[in-house]
């Protein structure tokens, strides 16, 4: 009895890093970001007493905390405390969330898997009552809530774009782990992306995916459904009333793209906005001669390339839209260590150099979107990668 306690007791510890991990936009006390603190917070002092324990990790592991390492020496120049430790913060993430899931994996598997399903069917009950009972529901867990008539709904994130990309990243660590009836957990949340949150941009990774899929893994029954699928899917927009497609901005996009594909860059705010953040970030990194430009930069950067640049209509000045586009900025050529440890980490983590090919792209295709820096799934979705190369691709192949 006193052993089945202690067990409980000690599994409990790990509730509240899983917790403020898979709902990373969740808190009761709000300060002025999305993301909310905690989960890092919490997250580092158990890395921290890991550390006090000489809890082994992996090279690759040990790679990624040297950009947050080397941002330390780039804080006392930062223009802008505020943004510098934010993107501390970022870097912390980068290292520290691998660190810890990798440790819960190991460790409290059959929690982390439970957590995992658990956390899908609160992301679709909170967010199919928000579609036909109260758009507001759980509100008050939120920074903010953001989204529009012809959009979806938020479920217990800010946007449905970050709601769709939750869904996403769930999906990749569901299908990375050999979990069962994991299938049925990825059409859920498949369901959740493309009727209940909506997000055009996660639905275009989907399709990004699809592409990479059929590429490198060509399955001649895989691409003709793609075909079919893509086929009714215009003629249905192309047929569909113009009010219906106005007001659906998934749909607005479609029939821009299959109408007029190259209007759709200057028309939708977002996209411009997006893919500005990707340049700009690329051209600075490059500009600087592959140096770090550092913390709080990126707005007077901007603000002298503009002039110069008639495409760009609709730019955010206050950060970096970009994942990888941020390190690079930021951090220089050490930035790179991040993208070539992720791009090992994939290529490690399979046994066939076709899946592996079909990872490898995806993610470092998503990675340039705007995603932020802190989103722990990223870090949770390489520690699933990491376990799956050291036990479960092993334990497969004997």
């Amino acid at each position: 009895m006193c052993i089945n306690l202690s067990v409980k007791k000690k599994t409990l510890t790990y509730i509240p890093i899983l917790v403020f991990s898979f709902f990373p936009y969740v808190s009761l006390y709000h300060i002025d970001t999305d993301l909310q603190p905690w989960g890092i917070l919490i997250t580092s002092l158990f890395a921290l007493l890991l550390f006090f324990k000489n809890e082994k990790f992996s090279f690759e592991i040990a790679l990624l905390w040297l950009p947050f390492l080397y941002s330390l020496g780039l804080i006392p120049f930062s223009l802008d405390i505020f943004y510098g430790i934010r993107s501390l913060t970022g870097y912390l993430a980068i290292a520290v969330y691998p660190f810890v899931f990798y440790y819960l994996l190991k460790y409290q598997y059959d929690l982390f898997e439970k957590f995992l399903k658990i956390t899908t069917f609160i992301y679709l009950f909170v967010g199919l009552v928000q579609m036909y009972f109260y758009k507001n529901f759980m509100s008050f867990l939120l920074s903010r809530m953001t989204t529009t008539e012809d959009r979806g709904v938020t479920s217990l994130t800010p946007e449905p774009t970050f709601y769709g990309i939750v869904c996403l990243f769930l999906i990749l660590i569901f299908s990375t782990l050999d979990i069962k009836g994991k299938y049925k957990y990825i059409l859920l949340l498949l369901f959740q992306i493309i009727f209940i949150a909506q997000s055009s941009m996660t639905i275009l990774f989907l399709v990004l995916f699809g592409i990479y899929h059929t590429i490198f893994k060509f399955d001649l029954k895989v691409t003709l459904l793609n075909v079919i699928f893509i086929a009714i899917s215009v003629m249905v927009v192309l047929h569909l009333d113009y009010e219906i497609i106005r007001n659906v901005r998934i749909l607005n996009l479609m029939n821009i793209l299959i109408e007029q594909p190259m209007l759709i860059y200057f028309v939708d705010a977002s996209i411009n906005d997006r893919l500005s953040a990707i340049f700009f970030s690329v051209k600075g990194f490059f500009d600087n001669n592959l140096l770090p430009n550092g913390f709080g930069t990126y707005s007077t950067y901007i603000h002298n390339e503009l002039p110069n640049s008639n495409i760009f209509v609709w730019v955010s000045d206050n950060r970096i839209m970009s994942f990888y586009g941020s390190i690079l900025f930021e951090l220089g050529f050490i930035g790179l260590i991040i993208p070539i440890v992720y791009s090992y980490i994939i290529l490690k983590a399979y046994n066939k150099v076709r899946d592996s090919l079909v990872y490898l792209f995806f993610i470092n295709t998503i990675l340039w979107s705007a995603i932020p820096l802190s989103f722990p799934f990223v870090g949770i979705y390489i520690a699933a990668l990491l376990y799956r190369a050291k036990y479960q691709v092993k334990s497969k192949g004997k």
